[in-house]
């Protein structure tokens, strides 16, 4: 590990990593720009108004005039004048406003020719006129980004500063021209060694202050048109070059982004501001590299080898937090000291070292294993398991050993857990304390109804705290825990029945587990959910009930009637006989038929089929025309809106449901009266569906009747009306079936409306 830091030192690093890591320092350490360094841009704007680039050089004097007046600091004109313009005297112009100038600096840009690099100068007029020529290359990093610069290179035996830095040196000049601008590379190529190479000196990491647009920007055209006073540049360094799409040359910066780039001369001011702030970013030298990630290697090593592999991990964290704490704080105190090897490294130790750790435990743990096969008194698999591995080298038996043991350890956890989960009911394993140890799969289903269930084993009393448990649950007034997790020497199980927040209904039963002798081992509660049963038991009452009362009333009539008849003194004309004994048996076959149906409306098997709701509002009110006929009650149905809403019910269920609705609104509507059917659809945000309204006009239901109407065998009304309640019933069976629901809202004296809202499936 300690050579592989060294090596990694020696490296300088991990590329890619680190430049990503000092891009975002750069980043984070952004600081307001100068106020004395200003860029006049070349922008779209500019070339808009004084045409096409390139503009004639009398257009440059006139600015450079302007700036010589203004007394600026110094100008470096990022442009290159590489060629005369023979139309006109526009270059002595030029060459007279530079050399009045006395601080303005050229670009030397060096290029790539068939017979090697060769720098395009200015042109001679130019050079003689600057104060000094300065080179505009910059170094890209194999990202292709923008990073650093020479500070000085050489071709040809002839030296050039950095652009930037040659318009720092020329506000130092106090107006004398530099020796560089006299540096001349000779135009007769046949006497040049091609195979001169750019050599740089003095490499420096840019300073970079912000993102693009952090310095002060003017257009071109502001300056010349008196926009911008003269005065704004006295004592200025200004820095003119190209912004404007397609002729300005841009780069990828540590500052920008994918979408964005910087322009040459915003990175020339970023640098200018660097030497006028003196500062720069020094890269640590190949040995503090070395020193740096060998320490910090050194430490994790130490740490992993005297603390606990919590504590080692714990250090191992805190040793990456304070690398890239030193790191930051060597940046701003301008030292680059790349951090990626040494925390690479601070990493990779502690998985490592718990390798080996792991390797002496295994060690260890093997001959466990060994001695647990030897003794585990249940075997799950075939005995033949040791016989594959006699012949085997050491390592292949102890891999055997722990299988094996494995094996049969996890054959009898799987064969406990397997009965557990058989187990139809929510079953708990307890210890001796009552602390949950396991639970089966009917139990973590049930939890998680109860919003238990996250991710970790609940409590005992989080649990039971979701169920209604009287605090007499014994018959001494003790609580649920002592009377569930008690025991003697006679009881075998004790038995709470209660219901939980969601209204179920269970029985709880608690049992001991004892060891072979006799001591206790832990406790089995059961949960057992006995809803369905004690409403099976609820519903058997009221069916029997029913059958005992209602059934027999109609019954015991025609038997009264029929004794009635036979004594001449008391017996009925025959037509009000008949009469009689027909209404009786009329009321038997209706009350039968309801039960039939509510019994058909809670089975399983509904038979589902696509139809409109208009048709069956129709039928309903059809079949019912008749019975409304007899009390001169008119039906009104206003279903059109609904007449494309598709529906996915049992036809006839719903047809009988509507039935059963509008029948008791005419039982309870007054002769005459009129009966209201509408209908209309409903969108929301979870789907379309249909509401239907059926309104009369009769007596009303009380507020305190209302929760019982929907009740089999209960009524609201017990006067003047025949029935035993399983209209209603029927109803709020059917439509709930069908993921429906229905409510009543009433004015006692003005009649009821029953709602009906029913999903669609089309519509």
């Amino acid at each position: 590990m300690l050579l592989l830091a060294i090596l990694l030192g020696y490296e300088n690093g991990l590329g890619q990593a680190d430049r990503f890591i000092y891009d975002n320092l750069v980043k984070a350490t952004q600081r307001p720009a100068p106020s004395d360094v200003v860029i006049i841009a070349i922008d779209e704007f500019s070339i808009a108004s004084l045409g096409r680039w390139p503009w004639q050089r009398r257009t440059h004097a006139e600015l450079l005039d302007i700036l010589t007046k203004a007394k600026a600091k110094a100008v470096g004109m990022d442009i290159i004048f590489a060629e005369p313009q023979y139309l006109s005297d526009d270059d002595a112009l030029l060459a007279s406003a530079i050399a009045n100038n006395k601080r303005t600096v050229l670009p030397v840009l060096i290029e790539r020719t068939p017979i090697g690099l060769q720098p395009t100068l200015p042109l001679p007029a130019f050079r003689q006129a600057a104060n000094s020529l300065g080179h505009i290359h910059f170094t890209f990093e194999a990202d292709g980004v923008v990073r650093g610069i020479y500070l000085q290179e050489n071709l040809h035996g002839v030296s050039w500063p950095q652009f930037a830095q040659a318009v720092f040196n020329a506000a130092q000049s106090d107006g004398k021209r530099s020796v560089l601008a006299d540096n001349i590379v000779s135009d007769d190529y046949r006497d040049i060694d091609v195979n001169s190479i750019l050599q740089g000196d003095n490499p420096a990491r840019i300073p970079y202050t912000g993102r693009p647009g952090h310095f002060k920007t003017i257009s071109y055209i502001d300056v010349l048109s008196g926009k911008i006073p003269p005065s704004f540049f006295t004592d200025k360094y200004v820095l003119i070059g190209a912004t404007a799409a397609g002729i300005a040359s841009t780069f990828a910066t540590p500052v920008t982004t994918d979408h964005e780039a910087m322009s040459g001369v915003e990175i020339n001011a970023n640098i200018l501001s660097g030497l006028i702030e003196g500062r720069s970013i020094r890269p640590a030298a190949r040995w503090q590299t070395i020193l740096f990630t060998l320490l910090s290697t050194s430490l994790a090593l130490l740490a992993c080898r005297y603390f606990s592999p919590f504590g080692a991990l714990g250090l191992t964290l805190f040793l990456a937090s304070l690398i890239s704490a030193l790191t930051y704080g060597a940046f701003l105190e301008e030292l680059w000291i790349p951090p990626s090897a040494a925390i690479l490294m601070v990493v990779i130790v502690y998985p490592l070292w718990s390798w080996r750790r792991l390797e002496a435990a295994l060690a260890y743990l093997s001959e466990e294993f060994a001695r647990l096969n030897q003794t585990t008194p249940m075997v799950l698999r075939h005995a033949n398991e040791t016989v594959r591995i006699k012949n085997s080298d050491y390592l292949d038996r102890q891999i055997g050993a722990i299988r094996i043991a494995a094996n049969r350890s996890r054959d009898m956890h799987q064969f406990v857990i397997d009965n557990l989960n058989s187990m139809p009911d929510a079953t708990l394993v307890l210890s001796q304390t009552g602390e949950i140890l396991m639970y089966n799969r009917i139990a973590r289903e049930y939890f998680a109804t109860l919003n238990l269930d996250k991710g970790q084993t609940p409590t005992l009393e989080a649990i039971f705290s979701k169920f209604d448990m009287l605090q007499d649950v014994g018959s001494n007034g003790t609580d649920w825990r002592v009377a569930l997790l008690h025991s003697t020497p006679g009881n075998t199980a004790v038995e709470i029945e209660t219901r939980d927040i969601n209204k179920r209904e269970f029985l709880i039963k608690s049992a001991p587990s004892r060891m072979a002798d006799g001591s206790m081992l832990g406790w089995i509660v059961s949960l057992i959910d006995v809803t369905t049963l004690r409403a099976a038991e609820r519903r058997r009452e009221e069916s029997l009930n029913f059958i005992s009362h209602d059934m027999r009333v109609p019954q015991s009539s025609i038997l009264a009637l029929i004794q009635l008849q036979r004594n001449p003194s008391t017996a009925f004309a025959i037509p009000e006989f008949l009469n009689r004994i027909e209404k009786s048996v009329e009321t038997t076959l209706n009350l039968a038929d309801d039960f039939v149906h509510l019994a058909k409306a809670e089975s399983q098997s509904y038979q589902l089929q696509d139809t409109d709701f208009s048709s069956l509002l129709a039928e309903a009110a059809d079949d019912m025309w008749a019975f409304a006929h007899s009390k001169s009650i008119s039906i009104v149905v206003d279903a059109q809106e609904v007449e494309d809403c598709w529906l996915n019910v049992d036809r006839s269920l719903v047809i009988r449901a509507l039935g059963n609705l509008l029948s008791n609104a005419i039982k309870f509507s007054p002769k005459g009266s009129e009966i209201i059917c509408s209908a209309k659809p409903l969108h929301t945000e979870t789907g379309s569906s249909v509401v239907c309204n059926i309104t009369d006009h009769g007596k009303g239901i009380a507020d305190a009747d209302r929760s019982a109407i929907f009740s089999p065998f209960l009524r609201a009304d017990e006067q003047d009306h025949d029935g035993v309640g399983l209209g209603l019933a029927f109803v709020k069976m059917v439509v709930e079936r069908h993921n429906g629901s229905i409510e009543v809202s009433s004015t006692v004296g003005l009649g009821s409306t029953f709602t009906i809202t029913l999903p669609c499936v089309i519509g």
